[in-house]
């Protein structure tokens, strides 16, 4: 099952349109909430918290639904058609600040931010679940998540990199309505790229002629894989962690190194190109080492990397970069094999229980995600509300000390903690081998 470069390009720039909403989630969307629509650091990070912790329970149902879609595009390729205006539209009002009262406001923020991650989930998780169906070849399952990630990079790198800026072109010293249109042309790239990415891939592996499961049959099997569910804890210790430094980094780069925002724009375009890299060098570790002992170096390497944020002085621009660079490398290569992990637990599936639900397995890793994303996020929201962090204001020598602990130390200790923690994970080379082999010997004799 080899698939064109053609193909991997289409299908990586589904997530170049993803990581438009994604790396607005992760970096800027507490400061967005803090500095521009005018709520406090506790309110947002208690609202994220219930918004993405709930979300992930509906993610597991999206997985459900696409599993059992039937259409002539196959059953996770159509999301991608359905899906991708309304979810626009919904992006385009969360970054949207009503002319409402303080209460008001919090009510459009719980609405629309609740409906935004809906119709992401709605549409992310069955593009997901499509990669797990393009092929069942281990290289090319690892080359197409590399083209994910390169390409999801570079919808992050333009987000990232752009958004203060283009707030400052189009507001006219208006910051919300600079963060309006500025979504507005994130969006409308957002729908042509999910649209190019439907037109270009084909779904290939088909769950067995005869599989019909039920709801609950479909949860015990998942419970039952113990691999998934090592790869659901990690989802929820790796995204917390993730959240909390993304979080916080915004504030270490304006409120503790004082960088403007043409610096800022820099620094998020360095990481990102150095994330596209990492995601190129995924193939050569794999070969080199295998999918297992890649995954748990990259995690050592990306703490390792994030520790010496805490002691670096605000004119030691240098050693920001060289750090940034080197962690956003590893990080790379832990985003491009976590979702090829995920592949292998639903082949896992199919090999050991005979039935392929793979629309499930990636919306429940997909909640795995969200509560972490949720849990960050409100341990971040906390812990500088904790610190005396004041919105648009110089900040005090504590509240500083707790941007510094949220940037390094304690991202760091959850990435250790997770890395250890996944040694225990059981899908070695060898046995992905062997399910290969006899998965696609079951399917020849079906298909016969």
């Amino acid at each position: 099952m080899k698939i064109s470069i053609q193909e991997k390009i289409g299908y990586g720039l589904g997530d170049t349109a993803s990581n438009f909403v994604w790396a607005l989630m992760m970096n800027f969307i507490m400061f967005y909430y803090t500095d521009i629509f005018g709520i406090t650091a506790a309110a947002a990070g208690t609202m994220l918290l219930f918004a993405r912790s709930t979300d992930g329970i509906v993610d597991f149902f999206i997985g459900a639904a696409a599993d059992r879609t039937k259409s002539k595009w196959g059953r996770f390729r159509p999301y991608l058609l359905w899906l991708c205006l309304p979810l626009a539209v919904v992006f385009i009002l969360a970054f949207t600040t009503p002319n409402f009262t303080d209460w008001g406001k919090l009510v459009w923020a719980w609405t629309t931010y609740n409906l935004l991650m809906l119709l992401y989930s709605a549409i992310n998780i069955p593009y997901g679940a499509l990669s797990g169906v393009m092929t069942d070849d281990p290289l090319e399952r690892t080359s197409i998540n590399s083209y994910r990630m390169a390409l999801a990079q570079i919808g992050g790198i333009v987000a990232n990199s752009s958004f203060l800026l283009l707030i400052k072109k189009f507001g006219g010293g208006n910051q919300q309505l600079g963060a309006q249109l500025t979504v507005v042309l994130f969006a409308s790239v957002a729908v042509i790229l999910f649209l190019i990415s439907f037109l270009t891939t084909r779904e290939r592996i088909k769950p067995p002629p005869m599989q019909k499961t039920r709801l609950r049959d479909d949860i015990r099997t998942l419970v039952a894989n113990r691999h998934w569910v090592m790869m659901f804890i990690a989802g929820i210790v790796n995204i917390t962690f993730a959240v909390v430094r993304g979080t916080a980094g915004i504030y270490y780069l304006k409120s503790y190194l004082k960088w403007n925002d043409e610096r800022i724009a820099t620094f998020f375009l360095v990481g990102g190109l150095s994330m596209i890299f990492g995601a190129i060098l995924t193939k050569f570790a794999v070969k080199a080492i295998g999918k297992k002992a890649s995954f748990i170096s990259s995690m050592v390497l990306v703490a390792l990397t994030a520790i010496p944020f805490y002691w670096i002085k605000p004119d030691q621009t240098g050693l920001v970069l060289t750090f940034q660079i080197l962690g956003m490398i590893f990080s790379g290569i832990n985003a491009t094999l976590y979702w090829a992990l995920v592949a292998d637990t639903a082949d896992f599936a199919e090999w050991k229980f005979k039935v392929r639900t793979t629309g499930i397995i990636f919306s429940a890793t997909t909640s795995s995600q969200k509560a972490g994303m949720g849990l960050g996020a409100a341990f971040a929201g906390w812990l500088l509300t904790h610190y005396g962090y004041v919105a648009n204001a110089e900040q005090s020598a504590e509240s500083i000390h707790g941007i510094l602990l949220l940037n390094s130390l304690i991202p760091a200790a959850g990435l250790l903690f997770l890395a250890s923690l996944f040694f225990f994970y059981g899908l070695n080379e060898a046995i992905c081998k062997t399910m290969r082999e006899e998965l696609a010997e079951r399917r020849a004799n079906l298909a016969s």
